[in-house]
């Protein structure tokens, strides 16, 4: 299966970040996924088997951190039950209504959006809306930041979900003006779906700040499934604190996404 390609590789590369010698201890690695759930279009809102299934492959890839879009309120609930038990915090933010969403849950309403997971401690949630000046009724789009404590390091997660269209610079342009000085004095994971071709230059700024799970801009790995496929979701480490040391993908089965896994060191 493709998931136990993905298992082997990233093992093959924490072994050689722990197998090599050092004169000072390194931080933990970390492994960080991002996944565009697809929760209301694909998943029409269902909540045990789309619970279950991402909560699997959380576990399976080791993540240290996981950043989810297009996620209903109460496939987050599934989510961070699920993995409370083996030590993981998550943190949910609402973007807008998924018309598919909590069908079945009426105590939560029809809340959809964005999540970061992680298996430490959470602190000093940021939340901010991007700005969509263009269209009258266009789904909220918003960008969610966590202060992350892992075994051996603390970082800045951050994951968004960017629109399509002409608010799409708008927003990119929103999120490099506040992400790239905070990456230039501190160790920042930025994730998700950004709805753009690496070779845009829209994502000029974020290359020269950070170094993408890649480690390049061209040969990206596809992200999404729908023909051609292409690279749209992204893994970024902020330069002088966080180096790529490998990347994969999974086919879930459950979205138009694939699994992106990227390894930092």
């Amino acid at each position: 299966m493709r998931i136990r390609l993905v298992l082997a590789l990233v093992t093959a590369v924490l072994s050689v970040l722990v197998g090599a010698p050092a004169h000072a201890a390194r931080p933990a690695a970390v492994q960080a996924v991002t996944f565009n759930v697809c929760g209301n279009v694909c998943r029409h809102g269902e909540v045990g088997a789309t619970a279950g299934n991402i909560a699997y492959q959380v576990r399976a890839l080791g993540a240290s951190v996981a950043m989810l879009q297009e996620l209903c309120y109460s496939q987050f609930l599934g989510i961070r039950d699920r993995l409370a038990r083996y030590g993981y915090r998550a943190e949910f933010a609402r973007a807008s209504t998924g018309g598919r969403c909590d069908d079945y849950d009426r105590k939560h309403g029809t809340g959809f959006g964005i999540a970061i997971l992680a298996r430490g401690t959470m602190a000093g949630k940021v939340l901010y809306k991007l700005p969509s000046p263009y269209g009258r009724h266009q789904e909220g789009r918003v960008v969610l930041g966590v202060t992350v404590r892992l075994p051996g390091r603390t970082l800045f997660a951050v994951t968004t979900h960017t629109a399509l269209g002409p608010n799409l610079p708008i927003q990119l342009g929103a999120l490099r003006r506040w992400l790239v000085p905070i990456a230039s004095h501190r160790p920042v994971l930025f994730g998700g779906d950004l709805n753009v071709a690496p070779d845009s230059a829209d994502l000029d700024a974020f290359y020269a700040a950070f170094r993408e799970a890649n480690a390049g801009r061209k040969n990206g790995l596809p992200t999404f499934l729908s023909r051609p496929n292409r690279k749209i979701d992204y893994l970024f480490g902020s330069r002088g604190f966080l180096a790529p040391a490998g990347v994969a993908s999974a086919n879930t089965g459950y979205s138009d996404h694939s699994v992106y896994l990227g390894a930092f060191r």
